[in-house]
């Protein structure tokens, strides 16, 4: 007798392709996941805990586990999963994707979906190499058009790429951030700002349609866009922009979403484990996740040069970039600093003020969110 599970994703080809393909290939033996589809911004607006009511699976950010925890909207995947099976998809996964998804000492979702941000371009616009330094890209806003992505959650996410403190005692390492907004202002002061309301998926697209952009030095990637469609055209990527020379890599924030599962699915655990395994299976991913256009945690896919030269070289370019990425902070609260997070950079982009006030301002405040944090947990 088949099992029919219900699963919940987000309303991109890159969400639910991939899991409609598995589905339509055979999926998983007497398993069959109906999967709904809704906005991003839907997993924000409506609790989590009212979709886990109504789905087993639920496809999760892993900024969002700290609210997702406190609502026990979803089940530690050591109560759902074997120890074989875990330290299999642990090794099996991409840079910090695994480790994104812990909190309190236990996992919370398996890495499904990777992605970091990079430097998205239009190859055959733009002269000379891509800018590996954000004084760089400063200076191809005097000879070519180029944007920001800031819409959203973005602008601050480009700040933590930029000058997250990697060791977490602080939110921002000081000095560089200080040079990250001033590097930052002047940027957007030359940049195309008609476009700060796009988020990087419709970021991709004015690139892809309009031949006055050839750069974007910051936004998260989507592989699809290697190829060219319906009149768009190809674009490429290259490692996110260094802040300063010295730095050995350019700085990222780690994106992507992860598989949770919820109590609703508890007393069917051994359907649950069939289907994932299935899904999770490096031939899975390899050949079918990715020739749909799925961006997998999984990686082999990272490291095929089929794969890549598949999508021109989308997976090469940016690989380094996932491999290394900040990833955020993950406690109950943290979603609505993010928020504000960003709405501060883009006040200060649009002003004369002082970056280190506005750092200073920054950490204060995050300070006495963790306390609160920490207080409550």
């Amino acid at each position: 007798m088949t099992v029919e599970l219900r699963g919940l994703t987000w309303d991109h080809p890159r969400g639910y392709r991939p899991l409609e393909a598995f589905g339509a290939a055979g999926g998983a033996p007497d398993v069959r996941v109906h999967w709904d589809r809704q906005p991003l911004s839907g997993f924000e607006s409506e609790p989590l805990s009212g979709l886990a009511e109504r789905y087993d699976l639920l496809i999760v950010d892993h900024p969002g586990l700290g609210a997702a925890v406190e609502a026990a909207a979803v089940l530690p995947i050591e109560d759902v999963f074997g120890a074989r099976d875990l330290s299999r998809w642990r090794a099996a996964s991409i840079g910090s994707t695994w480790e994104s998804y812990r909190l309190h000492g236990l996992g919370w979702a398996l890495p499904l979906d990777a992605a970091a941000q990079a430097c998205l371009l239009r190859p055959d616009l733009l002269t000379g190499p891509p800018p590996a330094t954000w004084s760089e890209v400063l200076e191809l806003t005097e000879r070519a058009g180029v944007v920001l992505c800031v819409a959203g959650p973005h602008a601050g996410l480009t700040l933590l790429a930029m000058a997250g403190d990697r060791s977490h005692n602080t939110l921002l390492d000081r000095d560089r951030a200080v040079r990250a907004l001033e590097l930052l202002r002047a940027v957007w002061r030359r940049s195309d700002q008609t476009a700060a309301a796009l988020d990087p998926i419709e970021i991709h697209e004015l690139l892809a349609g309009s031949n006055d952009l050839v750069c974007c030095p910051l936004v998260y990637s989507y592989a699809t866009y290697g190829r060219s469609t319906d009149g768009r055209r190809q674009l490429g990527w290259a490692a996110a922009p260094r802040l300063a020379g010295s730095d050995l890599s350019g700085g990222s924030t780690l994106g992507g979403t992860g598989l949770a599962v919820t109590q609703r699915a508890y007393d069917r655990v051994l359907s649950v484990t069939t289907y994932v395994r299935a899904l999770l299976a490096t031939a899975t991913q390899l050949e079918l996740v990715s020739s749909v256009g799925g961006q997998s945690a999984t990686a082999a896919v990272w490291h095929s040069a089929a794969v890549d030269a598949s999508w021109n070289g989308h997976y090469s370019a940016t690989r380094a970039m996932v491999e290394s990425a900040y990833v955020r902070p993950r406690f109950d609260g943290w979603i609505p600093f993010q928020d504000e997070l960003s709405d501060r950079v883009r006040e200060f982009l649009r002003s004369d003020a002082d970056p280190v006030t506005t750092v200073e301002g920054i950490e204060k405040d995050y300070s006495a969110l963790v306390a609160g944090a920490l207080e409550v947990g």
